[in-house]
């Protein structure tokens, strides 16, 4: 990939961006626990971050598509930077009560989705066609690497100077995004088009779910990631702790290493699309992707089977380090699954309406992990966490084979 200065400005503001918001999502619910004691306060606010990014989803479709999308990343970016210095200067000053973080934190998941709806449909008019794979595999691997560094620093930052420095620190990390993104050079042509209202809102985003439905290959990627997302989701947020920690017995720290494990998995596989198996096609790192990720997924099912940790002696280093070499495994493969499909997507759907349908897609993915979490913990408190693993399992190589089996060639390689 040519050192483009678009596409680097494009990957330095949310590498800085994301450090910040590993940060402040490692130390908000510790400073909300400490201020209130509140476990149900906690899941308030996970609402508080859920709930209106998807509400307000669709309309951010609709204006990336309509408006310059460069412009709306810096102003949300300004926005939420100031916003978020505002909560630590709130902190310094004795005076941020849990009614005020709630308040500012609607406010700031409306942002969250303006900004991720044209930050999402920005990146492929950077680059070429021929790049995207790259590129792509570049994006993950600087996520992946942000997504280490930020909860790694969150921790230490709010045990050592307190939630108003990690309020500061993020709000300078979307400041300096703001300032990246305005060196992109995207003079995008927009065409000026009649007034939003409640009849054009529900006819341009159904205009986005007649083109997935139409067009059979992002159908077929799109049901599948959707389902994907439903089932995998909730077994890494719900069903891996409550095993590792409560069943087996691993402390919180071991726990943290192995999640942090997975994620160097997914920095690896993308740094190794990028330096050498992006030559073997989209199609076929996404099959190769599926099919390994799938095999390892089974081997750590079979190693929190009761009769596994007793054959290991419990909550082992040796079964610490088992599991956490199939996650670094998991994750390396993953990451040959996932860029792929984000290739494709960007090429499957016109820039004329890819904020739509990254919003809606987003939409769809975040609304499907509290339904998907809320199931598991039912089944938790109803049958054995193994055999829940074994149903999951088992459902997603089914739903893998369907798509390997029917699946047609656009589903993995848009044509041209």
């Amino acid at each position: 990939m040519k050192k483009s200065k678009n596409i680097w400005m494009y990957f330095g503001g949310r590498f800085v961006s994301l450090i910040g918001s590993g940060i402040q999502s490692i130390a908000l619910p510790l400073f909300i626990l400490d201020l209130t004691g509140s476990g149900t306060l906690m899941g308030m606010f996970s609402i508080l971050t859920l709930v209106p990014a998807l509400i307000t989803s669709p309309f951010s479709g609709i204006l990336g598509d309509r408006k310059n999308r460069k412009n709306i990343m810096v102003t949300m970016d300004l926005c939420r930077g100031v916003l978020i210095c505002l909560f630590g200067i709130f902190a310094m000053m004795g005076t941020l009560n849990i009614f005020i973080l709630f308040s500012l934190q609607v406010f700031i998941s409306i942002m969250d989705s303006l900004f991720d709806a044209s930050s999402a449909a920005l990146m492929p008019d950077l680059i070429s066609r021929e790049e995207l794979i790259e590129a792509n595999s570049a994006k993950g691997g600087f996520d992946a690497a942000a997504n280490i560094l930020g909860p790694a620093l969150g921790g230490v930052i709010y045990g050592i100077w307190g939630i108003k420095m990690v309020f500061l620190i993020n709000g300078l990390s979307f400041l300096s995004s703001a300032m990246f993104s305005l060196l992109i050079t995207y003079r995008r042509k927009v065409v000026e088009k009649e007034k939003i209202n409640t009849k054009l809102f529900l006819s341009e985003n159904l205009e986005v779910l007649k083109f997935i439905v139409r067009k059979k290959g992002l159908l077929q990627l799109f049901s599948f990631a959707m389902t994907s997302n439903f089932l995998l989701v909730p077994l890494f947020d719900i069903l891996m702790p409550y095993t590792l920690k409560k069943e087996i017995g691993f402390a919180s720290e071991q726990y943290g290493y192995i999640i942090c494990f997975f994620t160097t998995g997914i920095l690896f596989g993308n740094i190794a699309i990028s330096a050498y198996f992006k030559r073997l096609g989209l199609k076929r790192l996404m099959k190769l992707g599926l099919m390994i990720e799938t095999a390892i997924t089974l081997i750590v099912c079979a190693l929190i089977f009761p009769k596994s940790v007793e054959i290991y002696g419990g909550a082992t280093f040796a079964l610490f380090l088992s599991i956490s070499i199939c996650c670094i495994g998991m994750g390396f493969f993953n990451a040959f699954v996932n860029t792929p499909i984000s290739t494709n997507l960007q090429n499957l759907v016109p820039p004329g309406m890819r904020s739509r349908f990254f919003s809606i897609l987003g939409m769809f993915s975040r609304g499907a992990i509290p339904i998907g979490s809320f199931i598991f913990g039912v089944l938790l408190d109803a049958m054995k966490y193994y055999n829940i693993f074994t149903i999951v399992n088992l459902l997603s190589i089914l739903v893998t084979g369907i798509f390997l089996i029917k699946a047609c060639d656009e589903a993995y390689e848009a044509k041209e």
